[in-house]
């Protein structure tokens, strides 16, 4: 791939990421001449197309002749106005297409291989296509026109100055000073150099030379001509030969003029590198939605509830109804339903102030993130990121924890160790009260003896109470301990669970499209330095 190629890549990359980025005009401006220059590397590739611009009586028609070999004179049915460009192309084959394409008519177009040759000459010109510009500062306004439009199809600009007019500022404002990024390509000649003696030659090349140093044409070679003395010509010939025969100077002038429009684009969207996102931002916005949402006080119901069923399904059962009549504050969930509905309305935070904090918190990392860059392209990744609205990043947030399981509704193997033996405490419990009753009726028997002696001095009934109520104290306490300690654990996975869903939820929504407006300004950057080097 050639270094044109690369750079017409490059500034087709950089137009593709800025569109609806940039102003609209900048980047069809970018466009036309991303279209130039395509459309002139596939016509006729291997011709050079020097014109000669100037002012009226600055002699570039002269020049003309004496370059091409021809007198107008002799030709004058050719260019039957002076508003119409002349164009003689050496070696014709598809100067025809690129002479038509350019705008010139077909009527002023001359081969230099044609009848109207005597000998084959000029054969060291071939591939030049040599053209004749109208006067820029003719009084007719069409001659302007064409002028504007040949210069955009120029390969290498002859400007012919005079040395009463070689100052004019309408030369050097409209064509010259905007020439100062097609250095390479353009050549500033002083003609009619006889009307002057040689002290003032020196005097006024000296001053052309500062002229244009001035205006950023500091490489530009100035060749001082006559073609009544035939001074500079050889030279001036031996340039456009040279030009010639590198076959660079075409893409020395589209080089240039994608360096130009890469530099509107830097000139609109600037070039400095984006911050982008920094450590840090993506746990501090996991944070702040984690509030947003009320991570912490989901987890701390679950807790709540876990404990509240952990003790309805281990209590004695004596006590156990206090439990069941106490708010579980899951009982409103559901399968498939939002693990927001554990929490009352008071729980939470507003949606209004959810809102807020969510897009404070998107508009702190986004800012911080395209810190620096030009005004255009930071608005847009900025609408681009906080226009995902924090109404959405909320909604978003709810939909992907609404299907995380709480794991409250699973029963532990535990509670059913701990019911059987509660059960069990009860029974003896009862049973020695039963036996602690049945002692105080009198037996018709034996009256004014015990009904109930106890074996051997121990007395079955504070036995069965004692053990029954030490089971229930003991099974109670243990159970809360456990019970707290699995509601807890139980908690922490649910934490996790709910972080890990907004943390995805961070990195999907959030942060992969604030990235991915980073990676396309990214794209932008790098084909205007590569464009525009």
């Amino acid at each position: 791939m050639t270094d044109l190629d690369h750079r017409l890549g490059a500034l087709e990359a950089a137009m593709t990421a800025a569109r609806d980025r940039l102003d609209t005009d900048v980047l069809e401006s970018a466009s036309e001449v991303f279209e130039h220059a395509n459309a002139r590397l596939r016509l006729a590739p291997d011709h050079t197309v020097v014109v000669l611009g100037g002012s009226t009586g600055s002699g570039k028609s002269s020049l003309f002749n004496t370059i091409s070999g021809l007198e107008i004179a002799d030709v004058g049915y050719l260019r039957p106005t002076t508003a119409e460009a002349l164009a003689c192309a050496w070696g014709p084959g598809g100067a025809t297409d690129l002479l038509d394409w350019m705008g010139v008519l077909r009527r002023n177009q001359i081969s230099r291989r044609s009848h109207l040759d005597v000998m084959d000459r000029h054969t060291d010109f071939e591939g030049l296509v040599l053209v004749d510009l109208p006067d820029h500062d003719s009084v007719v306004v069409d001659n302007k026109l064409v002028v504007d439009r040949l210069v955009a199809h120029t390969d290498l600009f002859v400007w012919v100055l005079d040395p009463q007019k070689y100052a004019d500022a309408a030369i050097h404002e409209q064509y010259l000073e905007p020439l100062s990024t097609h250095r390479e390509t353009t050549l500033v000649v002083l003609n009619q150099i006889d009307r002057l003696s040689t002290q003032d030659q020196e005097i006024a090349l000296a001053d052309l030379r500062r002229i244009l140093d001035a205006e950023g044409l500091y490489e530009v070679p100035i060749l001082a001509t006559s073609t009544v003395t035939g001074q500079g010509i050889v030279e001036l010939r031996r340039e456009i030969r040279e030009r010639i025969a590198s076959k660079e100077t075409a893409s020395a002038r589209l080089v240039g003029d994608v360096r130009a429009a890469a530099a509107s684009l830097v000139e609109a969207g600037g070039d400095h590198v984006a911050p982008g996102v920094q450590p840090g931002h993506r746990d501090k916005l996991v944070e702040i939605f984690g509030v947003c949402i009320g991570i912490d006080q989901m987890a701390d119901a679950v807790e709540d509830s876990m404990l509240r069923r952990a003790a309805v399904a281990t209590d004695w059962p004596l006590i156990g109804w206090i439990g069941r009549i106490r708010r579980d504050p899951l009982k409103a969930i559901g399968l498939g339903r939002s693990v927001r509905d554990v929490l009352a309305p008071d729980m939470l935070m507003t949606p209004s102030v959810q809102r807020s904090r969510a897009e404070l918190a998107l508009r702190e990392v986004a800012e911080a993130s395209v810190s620096g860059l030009s005004r255009p392209w930071r608005s847009a990744i900025l609408d681009q990121v906080t226009g995902l609205g924090a109404r959405d990043v909320i909604d978003e947030l709810d939909r992907s924890i609404s299907d995380i399981d709480p794991g409250v509704d699973h029963r532990r193997w535990w509670w059913g160790v701990f019911s059987f033996l509660q059960w069990f405490a009860l029974i003896t419990l009862i049973a020695g009260v039963v036996i602690l009753a049945l002692s105080f009726i009198p037996n018709p028997v034996t009256v004014g003896a015990d009904s109930l002696p106890a074996p051997k001095g121990v007395r079955l009934d504070l036995w069965f109470i004692g053990i029954g109520l030490f089971l229930a104290v003991s099974l109670t306490v243990s159970a809360r301990f456990f019970g707290a300690l699995g509601a807890h654990r139980t908690a922490v996975k649910f934490e996790k669970k709910l972080r890990r869903a907004v943390a995805n939820t961070t990195d999907t929504v959030v942060l992969s499209r604030l990235q991915n407006e980073l990676d396309r300004y990214e794209r932008y950057r790098a084909g205007v330095r590569i464009a525009a080097a």
